[in-house]
C-alpha cells in the first residue's frame, strides 16, 4: 500500500550504473618503499640528534670555557700533552730524563688554521666509541677560489686531512682527536 500525497511524484527504477571495479591494494613494492622510508627516515632523525647531541658534549664546553679565560684550545691541547712534574726531587740528585712529548692533539670543537691549529696533515683513528659512531672534519674556507672539505668516518676508519690558512676554519665533532701525521 503506497500512499501517494499530491505533488510527490513517483519514483522509477534507478537509472542504470555499471558496477564498479574492485580497489587495488598496495602493491609489495609500494609496502616496502614504505618501510624502507621509514627506517631511513628514523635514522636520519637520530644522526641528527647524535650530531646536536655531541656539539654540546663536556669536551666542546671545556674548549669554549678556554676560548673564554683568553687561552686557545691549541695552549689547552699543550697544557694536556705535557706531563707536570712534580717537585719530590732533592737537589742533590740529577734531574730526571724529561718525558718525551705527545703530538699536539686537537679534540672536537672549531679550530682557525694557522693561529688555532697550525697548516699541515692531520689524522683522526675514526668516530669516538658510543650509540652513534659517527665523525666528521669539514672546514669553512676564507678564500672563495677553495671549495671547503668535509670528511666522515665510523668508528676504526681513520680520517687524513691536509689543512691551509686559506681553509679557514675546521671543525672537528665525533671524533678521536685529531694529531699531526
Amino acid at each position: 500500500m503506497s500512499h501517494q500525497y499530491p505533488g510527490q511524484y513517483q519514483q522509477g527504477p534507478a537509472p542504470y550504473q555499471p558496477p564498479r571495479p574492485p580497489k587495488k591494494g598496495m602493491s609489495g613494492g609500494a609496502i616496502v618503499a614504505i618501510v624502507l622510508g621509514s627506517v631511513f627516515g628514523g635514522l636520519f632523525l637520530l644522526l641528527i640528534i647524535a650530531v646536536t647531541v655531541s656539539d654540546s658534549s663536556p669536551s666542546s664546553t671545556a674548549s669554549e670555557k678556554t676560548a673564554v679565560a683568553g687561552s686557545s684550545p691549541k695552549s689547552e691541547a699543550k697544557n694536556e700533552a705535557e706531563p707536570v712534574e712534580q717537585k719530590t726531587q732533592k737537589p742533590t740528585e740529577a734531574p730526571a730524563e724529561p718525558a718525551p712529548k705527545k703530538p699536539a692533539e686537537f679534540p672536537n670543537g672549531d679550530y682557525v688554521v694557522g693561529e688555532d691549529i697550525p697548516a699541515g696533515t692531520y689524522q683522526t683513528a675514526g668516530a669516538e666509541k658510543g650509540i652513534f659512531e659517527f665523525c666528521s672534519v669539514t672546514t669553512d674556507p676564507v678564500d672563495e677560489a677553495k671549495f671547503p672539505q668535509l670528511k666522515s668516518a665510523n668508528a676504526g676508519e681513520r680520517i687524513i686531512i691536509t689543512l691551509t690558512e686559506a681553509d679557514g676554519v675546521v671543525s672537528i665533532s665525533g671524533c678521536e682527536p685529531l694529531t699531526r701525521r
